[in-house]
């Protein structure tokens, strides 16, 4: 796998794998790769995925990026032992795909390593199940030896289906049952209890309606003892109506337990044969078979389970990597003024969303949303702002109807509870002129070049509450040397270790203290005051910042 190799001062080297389609490099702690080094910006460069390739991009650094020596203005692709440089750190790019490639071997004709006498033949193994229906047993010490042959039975199969399958196969080859059942403990089950096999004897196919003594099911889930009555139809105590309605001459369950205490399923067996009772022999030989299937059954329900939260982790690492997608692949270029964004999620997807559109009349279209809740519900909910948003710029509507459109599509395609906070603006390049709506949304900020700080409020509702809502629009202009500040509350919401909040009061303050700093400088200024505000109190809430500098 793709990975970088990062080497600082008075630190070993560590290896981190390039996993994601964004990997961010700074000394912040949110950063990705956490460089010590106070050459660093704190959210300094960035290496993304594009494809197979990687590109290395600067974040607007106060000192720079360098890459194998020259100085990195535009995204740069990262080739094979490239050395990254970022102030006194080394950063080396490894490809192993490609030394794989050049160290393959190729065996040709005359290669020993196809030599028949240097060859081991593994033949198609026998299935141990054979075995044991054409084994002949007539006392207690052999079935109890052909029991042993169970273990390698279950070693050729692989799911929890197929082992429960091949276990149930088992019990009617080791006991005259003529109906095998096994049950799963199962919390979502309606009693608790999840029926996996029911079969009869020489069928595959499933019995569709399964009848089990409630007193035989207590006396082994709970009591973890084994169930013997050769005439259940007498025996007082399991005689009951099930019984009597299936005709059932002898039983035998026993538990499916790893631990005295965790009796985690049952094997149940019966026969409504006279001719076809159980033993004390067909007990012993059932509950032994039990023992050793019980831990290969446990061995494939933690592999399931792990495949299961493999494939989980999967599906987020995909849906984390569709929805960096939507975030802009680099700042816009444009003369006069500088952009910058940057989002974290709490979790590995979230809810937020910022946006950089150029329009078909030049101005630049600044977005910044905030989807109610927090995960995978909330980021797609989210794609969906990000799609009905560029759908109206790409109509070439205007700002106010573009708001409107988006809140009438949310309300009438999102559940009641879930709304979207928006503040959405329109730059004209020339003039500086500001065009906004505020659906709900924290008011950004403007530091202007007299110190003071303007708070865009003006707007309405959040989207998709109200279908047919009402929007007011707002006007400011950005002077040169003027910031604009959009963030997401996550930011001004944020938590220390003592419950209090950042509040807009410290980020109000920390933007009329940085006035003169560039975009990226303005952005690191705030994520820094966060981080040691909050230190290593855990995020509550996702973190998006958007800042807009005219120069």
């Amino acid at each position: 796998m793709p990975q970088l190799i990062v080497k600082t001062a008075d630190r070993p080297t560590e290896n981190v794998f390039l996993s994601r389609l964004r990997t961010t490099i700074g000394r912040s702690a949110r950063s990705d790769v956490c460089i010590p080094d106070a050459f660093a910006s704190r959210l300094h460069a960035e290496v993304r995925k594009e494809g197979d390739a990687f590109w290395l991009l600067d974040l607007g650094s106060a000192n720079g990026t360098r890459y194998n020596g020259s100085a990195v203005s535009i995204p740069i692709p990262l080739m094979p032992g490239g050395e990254i440089q970022i102030g006194e750190t080394v950063i080396i790019f490894e490809d192993e795909r490609l030394k794989e490639s050049k160290n393959s071997t190729l065996i040709a004709d005359n290669t020993q390593a196809l030599d028949p006498s240097m060859t081991i033949a593994l033949s198609r193994q026998t299935n141990p199940t054979a075995e044991i229906i054409n084994s002949q047993f007539s006392s207690r010490t052999e079935l109890l030896a052909l029991i042993s042959k169970v273990g390698v039975a279950l070693l050729s199969s692989s799911g929890l289906d197929e082992t429960l399958n091949q276990v149930a196969s088992l019990v009617f080859e080791a006991v005259p049952a003529e109906r095998c059942v096994i049950m799963l403990r199962d919390e979502t089950a309606e009693d608790g209890m999840k029926i996996t096999v029911a079969r009869t004897r020489g069928k595959e196919e499933r019995i569709e309606e399964v009848r089990i003594s409630r007193t035989v099911m207590e006396e082994v889930m709970q009591n973890g003892k084994s169930v013997l009555t050769a005439d259940a139809q007498h025996d007082p105590r399991y005689a009951s109506q099930t019984m009597l309605l299936l005709g059932i001459r002898s039983v035998l369950a026993v538990p499916l337990s790893v631990g005295e205490n965790d009796v985690f399923g049952i094997i149940y067996a019966d026969s409504p044969t006279e001719s076809a009772t159980f033993s004390s022999e067909h007990l012993d030989i059932l509950t032994t078979l039990a023992s050793v299937a019980a831990i290969r059954v446990e061995n494939a329900k933690l592999l399931e389970e792990r495949f299961e939260k493999e494939r989980i982790k999967n599906e987020l690492e995909l849906a984390t990597e569709i929805q960096q997608s939507f975030q802009p692949s680099a700042p816009p270029v444009m003369d006069g003024y500088e952009f910058q964004g940057i989002s974290f999620s709490c979790y590995e997807i979230g809810g937020d969303y910022y946006d950089f559109i150029m329009q078909h009349d030049g101005k630049m279209l600044i977005a910044l949303g905030d989807v109610s809740g927090k995960g995978t519900a909330a980021a797609l909910l989210m794609s969906c702002l990000h799609a009905a948003i560029h759908g109206q710029v790409a109509a070439k509507t205007s700002l106010e109807q573009t708001v409107k459109s988006v809140n009438e599509y949310l309300a009438e395609n999102t559940p009641s509870n879930r709304f979207v906070t928006l503040f959405i603006c329109e730059l004209d390049p020339p003039t500086g002129v500001l065009t906004y709506i505020n659906a709900g949304h924290n008011p950004p900020l403007i530091g202007h070049v007299n110190g003071t700080v303007q708070l865009l409020a003006s707007g309405g509702l959040p989207l998709g509450i109200i279908p047919m809502a009402e929007f007011e629009v707002g006007q400011t202009k950005l002077e040169p040397g003027e910031s604009l500040v959009i963030y997401s509350d996550g930011v001004s919401e944020a938590n220390n270790l003592a419950g209090d909040e950042f509040g807009m009061e410290r980020l109000t303050q920390v933007v009329s203290k940085n006035l003169r700093s560039s975009a990226s400088g303005m952005r690191d200024k705030v994520e820094s005051a966060l981080s040691t505000f909050t230190q290593t109190a855990p995020a509550n809430d996702d973190i998006t910042l958007v800042i807009v500098k005219r120069k």
